[in-house]
């Protein structure tokens, strides 16, 4: 299933930063899990997602959410994380489908459906993101 959940990760992570993508990726995942009917997948997602938005996060603007001076992080950064998260989370299902599906076959071919909705949320997160930095910051420096 393709969806916007990474859009929203991705894009949050580089914003605020891997606490607050990470918090909000493992929680988030984990509802859209439970209100899905997935809920055998509930814990896998919510440790999935909450690392890859650590990950993101941090390798974009830091653990915690950055600062308002700090320059924002490069074009090549951001997509190298974007990609190092998607795979994370291709590799984190492949497993949490072959643990619950009793079958590494099985799970081999869903990877394409992970790494189609990261490359969608790769796509918006890029188109996003600039523009949102500039909101974010504008919106934090106002007295």
């Amino acid at each position: 299933m393709v969806h916007l959940g990474s859009a929203a990760l991705f894009t949050t992570s580089i914003l605020f930063g891997g606490l607050y993508g990470g918090m909000g990726a493992a929680i988030g995942s984990a509802l859209f899990d439970l209100f899905g009917g997935h809920t055998q997948y509930i814990v896998f997602s919510f440790f999935i997602k909450g690392i890859a938005g650590l990950i993101v996060g941090g390798m974009t603007a830091g653990y915690l959410p950055p600062s308002i001076t700090k320059p924002t992080a490069s074009f090549g950064r951001i997509l190298v994380a974007l990609i190092i998260g998607a795979v994370w989370t291709a590799f984190g299902y492949f497993l949490a489908w072959w643990f619950v599906l009793e079958s590494a076959v099985v799970a081999a071919s869903k990877i394409q459906y992970s790494l189609i909705t990261s490359a969608a949320g790769i796509v918006v997160a890029i188109v996003l993101t600039p523009k949102l930095q500039t909101i974010v910051r504008r919106l934090f420096t106002k007295n």
